[in-house]
């Protein structure tokens, strides 16, 4: 089966076209003021074969928020763009997959990296995952060593004329 880091740097990769922004992890901070740039869960079957669940992105091109559940999903999540992942569909797809990643990235001026905000893609649990949406402007924390990312306050929607 590929490393977690294999598949993030994969997810990630997908994803950047979408997000505009790129991942660092090597570093780890403490608690930054950012917003969520992605969402997105997969499936590990007991083979290593996985499948994408969900993913869900800011889509700086159509300036709005692009969510897309995947059969045989898409019963379980009643806003693509703002998904919430219920005990239920959590269960299911707990009995589905040998293994499911639970993914979030949030981007900071706190995390700056040369000339651009500064983004973690990494993953969390359900209760983070489900605590945000894409866009949502929130207080995180990005722990390397545990490959996770904590949110710990929603403060509200992301804006142009809003500052980090």
């Amino acid at each position: 089966m590929p490393s977690r880091r294999d598949v993030l740097a994969a997810l990630v990769a997908g994803s950047a076209g979408l997000s505009g922004c790129l991942t660092s992890a090597s570093e780890s901070a403490g608690s930054v003021s950012g917003y969520v740039q992605l969402k997105s869960i997969e499936g590990w079957r007991p083979d290593g074969s996985n499948e994408a669940v969900l993913d869900v992105a800011f889509d700086d091109r159509e300036e709005r928020v692009n969510g897309h559940v995947y059969e045989p999903w898409t019963d379980y999540i009643d806003e693509p763009d703002q998904p919430i992942v219920s005990e239920t569909f959590h269960d299911e797809l707990r009995r589905t997959y040998d293994q499911v990643w639970y993914v979030i990235g949030v981007c900071s001026e706190q995390w700056e990296t040369g000339d651009s905000t500064g983004c973690r893609n990494d993953f969390t649990d359900r209760e983070n995952f489900n605590q945000s949406q894409v866009y949502d402007r929130v207080k995180a924390s990005y722990l390397e060593e545990e490959e996770h990312i904590e949110i710990h306050d929603v403060i509200g929607t992301k804006s142009e004329s809003s500052t980090e």
